[in-house]
């Protein structure tokens, strides 16, 4: 035992680059790149080291030096891997011994490991996911080759490699449910394609949203007229002549587009129900920027046109109209509630 750690689980969370791309990852000897859970949700579980008992002990690498070896060496090879630290999980558990009496049990749910998971990927079919996992599992560090290797993990007729018990995991800083939220929609990838500054492309992880545009929207009712005429009833649906989802999203693009003029960061995001548009890049939901911006966007207390009281109103902004200069200026009210939302990942 040249190594004072075992290979435990393999497992490898791959990443949404491919092996390749070796220059756009940085690769530095000695620095920690943590797994979070802004990373995945998809990726591949590469492998986990733990510490040997210290009676076996002798020289070597620890299990936190060996991960963070094979991060690095992985990183030079273009795929983006990551330490994932676990602590040990001690439980006990209430059960009868053979003589029938109540007996508690004390057992290691978890073991005291540190992981390396590596990658970015959408779903866990991605082509580029399945691409690099058949890569590390063929894969061998440099660290774990020759003598070493001895100790770093156990060699057997059956296994062609270190690392050929990778697999597709989510990131363990996920729920599932988050997983499931984050999981790419093509349609709604497609709608948001064309757009100059979608929300998809904010760089922060919070955004707030300042205004809502929702279309006209349904669904056929079982037993209706339109039950298995669905085409039909989309036509209907989107009649121009009714405010209908292509609308609301036109109407957002151009609120954007205003804004934007007016050196706002203003973004747009469609899906199947409404078009928001939002202000901001914000890394916190916290950030002091987005008081600024809910004071400047937010309701406030003005004269009503009619009753000439002071009631709550949403703000309103207005523009000219550059088909109609002279006509009435363009407006658009924003929300009277506005909130900071997670900016949506669908890729």
């Amino acid at each position: 035992m040249r190594t004072p750690l075992i290979l435990g689980l393999l497992a490898c969370l791959s990443g949404a680059v491919t092996v390749d791309a070796a220059s756009s990852i940085e690769a530095i000897r000695g620095k920690e790149y943590t797994l979070s859970n802004r990373h995945g949700p998809w990726m591949i579980m590469v492998a986990s080291f733990r510490d040997v008992p210290k009676d076996r002990r002798e020289e070597g690498l620890s299990a936190e030096e060996a991960a963070a070896e094979l991060v690095y060496e992985l990183r030079k090879q273009g795929v983006p891997a990551y330490t994932h630290a676990q602590e040990a999980v001690v439980e006990r558990i209430e059960t009868i011994d053979r003589l029938g009496r109540d007996d508690d049990r004390i057992f290691a749910a978890q073991r005291d490991m540190i992981s390396v998971i590596a990658g970015n990927y959408p779903t866990i079919d991605d082509p580029v996911a399945q691409k690099t996992l058949l890569w590390i599992k063929r894969y061998t560090p440099e660290f774990m080759q020759g003598e070493a290797a001895g100790g770093i993990y156990r060699q057997s007729p059956g296994r062609k490699g270190p690392l050929a018990g990778a697999f597709m995991t989510i990131n363990p800083g996920l729920k599932p449910e988050d997983v499931v939220r984050r999981q790419p929609d093509p349609e709604v990838a497609r709608w948001n394609n064309s757009s100059r500054f979608p929300l998809l492309a904010n760089k922060g992880q919070f955004s707030l949203q300042v205004a809502t545009f929702t279309g006209r929207n349904a669904t056929p009712l079982a037993g209706s007229r339109y039950q298995g005429k669905e085409d039909q009833f989309d036509r209907e649906l989107s009649n121009p002549s009714s405010y209908g989802l292509n609308r609301a999203g036109e109407d957002a693009e151009h609120l954007v587009s205003e804004l934007r003029s007016r050196g706002v960061e203003a973004y747009v995001h469609h899906d199947r129900y409404e078009s928001i548009v939002t202000v901001g890049s914000f890394q916190s939901n916290t950030d002091p920027s987005i008081a600024m911006f809910s004071r400047e966007y937010g309701p406030s207390y003005r004269p009503h046109p009619q009753t000439k009281q002071e009631v709550l109103q949403p703000y309103v902004l207005m523009a000219k109209n550059p088909n109609n200069p002279d006509g009435p200026p363009l407006s658009w009210p924003f929300d009277m509630s506005l909130q900071v939302i997670p900016v949506p990942r669908l890729r």
